[in-house]
This record gives C-alpha cells, structure tokens and sequence, in this order.
C-alpha cells in the first residue's frame, strides 16, 4: 500500500481491479479529458490497465473502503522534459501528478483527499519543492479542482497530441505555498 486517508487506499493495480477500472476508465467523457483513445472494448481498457498495472511505476489505483471497489487511479510520475527546461524549476525537486476518478464519485471530496494525501507525502517524506499538474484547456472542471488545491499557473504549452493541436495548461504547487 502507498498511503491510507479516512475514506480511500491508494495501492499498486491487481488483476482483480480489472472490472472496476473498465467501470470508469471505458467513459467516453473521462476518455477525452484525459487525451486517450476512448475505450470502448475491453480489449482496448487491458493495454492502459496492464501498462498502469506492470509498467508505470507509480500508478495507484483509488480503492474506496467502504466498499472494497476500485473508483480511480492517481499517478506520480517525473516531470515532463520540455517542464524541467523551465528555469523557475532549475535546482529544484518535483513530481507530477496525473488522476482520475469515476464520474459516480466526484463531488464527494474522494479525489480531493487522495491528492492531498499524496502532495504530503511528496512534500514531507520524499522532500520534493514542488508537485506539476497539468490539464487540457477544454478540461474546467480539473482547472478550478487544481485551483481549489492551491496549484498556480506555471506555463501554457501548445502540443502535437496523436495528430491534434491541443493547449495544455501546466501548474505547480510549491512547498512554500504550504
């Protein structure tokens, strides 16, 4: 297990998470939000499953207590390349995050308690300076989320994404900002 909060248990992917995530990563809104090919089989939710599962190193799905059953995911992972360049983040120790979670358990402050729980952790225990989030500009309901955390503008890119010209908005929360 990575960490424990009073409702979730964020742990590595297990086969038996399988059913559960196809339930909430197969959503064709959560699909577009997140800039990955709607998966609308089974087959096309296993290669994402197994790649969370068995080769993002830090990808761990949101299990709710309550019932036992897998309602998103969250990512730490290293900042991309062309965000290190940045000179505000010369010198500096950071992680990004990317999440989701099923549209039946939004609103309920789950995600909120999963992030904060993990921007501890980089922060306390794994002495980082900063957590990155990023999101596409077309996805308001992650900007005002990352607002809400206290995550600040740090640069506005425009991307080749699978042959589409979309706009990424990246923002960062220090430490200091604590």
């Amino acid at each position: 297990m990575f960490l424990e909060t009073d409702r979730l248990i964020l742990r590595k992917f297990r086969e038996e998470d399988f059913p559960d995530f196809c339930a909430y990563a197969m959503d064709e809104e959560m699909c577009r939000m997140m800039g990955n090919d709607l998966m609308d089989t089974e087959e096309a939710a296993r290669v994402t499953f197994d790649w969370l599962k068995d080769k993002e190193e830090r990808s761990y799905v949101m299990v709710l207590k309550e019932t036992g059953r897998a309602i998103g995911n969250l990512n730490v992972t290293p900042l991309p390349e062309e965000l290190l360049k940045l000179p505000a983040l010369a010198g500096k120790q950071g992680k990004s995050l990317s999440f989701c979670i099923s549209r039946h358990y939004r609103r309920q402050g789950l995600m909120s308690e999963a992030v904060r729980a993990v921007i501890a952790r980089l922060f306390d225990e794994e002495g980082m300076d900063y957590v990155q989030c990023g999101h596409f500009d077309f996805n308001t309901a992650s900007a005002k989320f990352q607002e809400k955390l206290g995550f600040t503008h740090l640069i506005t890119m425009e991307l080749d994404f699978k042959g589409e010209r979309l706009t990424s908005v990246e923002s960062i929360l220090w430490k200091k900002q604590l």
